[in-house]
C-alpha cells in the first residue's frame, strides 16, 4: 500500500515536472508568435489602406498644366 502511495507521488511529480518545464513554455511561446502574427496583419491592412486612399486635397492647391497644341 505504501509503495502505491510512494509511486503515485513519483508519477505526478514527474507529470507537474513536465508540464512545467515543456508544455508551458510552448504554450506561452505558442500565444506570444500567434500575438505577433496578430500585430502584424493589423500592420499589413493598415498599410494597405494607406496606399488605397487618394491623398485628401487641401482647398488652395495649384496644379500646374501645361497647354498641348
Amino acid at each position: 500500500m505504501i509503495f502505491r502511495f510512494v509511486l503515485f507521488l513519483i508519477v505526478l511529480y514527474l507529470v507537474i515536472r513536465f508540464v512545467m518545464r515543456f508544455l508551458l513554455p510552448v504554450m506561452k511561446l505558442t500565444s506570444m508568435t500567434h500575438s505577433h502574427m496578430k500585430d502584424m496583419r493589423n500592420k499589413m491592412n493598415e498599410m494597405q489602406q494607406r496606399q488605397h486612399t487618394p491623398p485628401k486635397r487641401v482647398d488652395g492647391d495649384y496644379i500646374d498644366y501645361e497647354e498641348v497644341k
